[in-house]
């Protein structure tokens, strides 16, 4: 591996032992994962919204309401709010893609690097917050063709919320404990 040229793929022939090389494949791993996953979410959103028997029988169950005369715009208008959600995530996700390049290409923590993990944090969190609030608006939209009584504001929250909180907040504490160790890293410099 040749580190003086900037260049971090791992040499052929070498050992899977050193920090580097684990780093590296870990780095490639989360890139090929979070990618994976945007696309898989972006998936499962539009077979979701876009399969009418579905959403009509698992919504009207959800909701204990009748809805076989679901307009087919209230579902496109449902799932157009859950592509909002969603590019919040991908966002994200290209925020983490750059800042593990940064990891990869200097070696080291950096500004940059700290800046845009924090946005991947921040994004994060707030695709996680979009996708809590629109839920209740979500469950008005597959009501609202039915009489006022019947219409349902309906808000669920489930364990893979909080999982998803817990990770954008972790991710914002690496950020920041990056930044922090950049910091004392220059000040450190300064003194030698």
């Amino acid at each position: 591996m040749t580190t003086a040229s900037g260049d971090f793929s791992p040499a052929l022939g070498a050992g899977f032992g050193s920090a580097k090389t684990k780093l590296f494949w870990l780095a490639q791993l989360l890139r090929v994962l979070s990618g994976s996953y945007a696309a898989w979410v972006l998936v499962r959103i539009v077979q979701w919204w876009t399969d009418s028997e579905r959403v009509v029988k698992n919504m009207g169950q959800f909701l204990v309401r009748d809805l076989s005369g679901l307009p087919a715009s209230a579902r496109l208008l449902a799932m157009a709010l859950d592509l909002g959600a969603w590019l919040l995530l991908l966002a994200a996700v290209v925020c983490c893609w750059k800042s593990l390049r940064y990891l990869l290409k200097e070696h080291s923590f950096s500004h940059p690097m700290a800046r845009l993990l924090t946005w991947a944090g921040w994004l994060g969190a707030l695709c996680q917050g979009l996708t809590l609030m629109i839920r209740p608006l979500q469950t008005y939209l597959m009501t609202a063709h039915l009489s006022a009584t019947e219409q349902v504001f309906k808000w669920a929250f489930y364990p893979h919320d909080l999982l998803g909180i817990m990770l954008c907040g972790l991710i914002l504490c690496f950020a920041y404990l990056i930044t922090w160790a950049v910091d004392i890293a220059e000040e450190n410099r300064g003194f030698v």
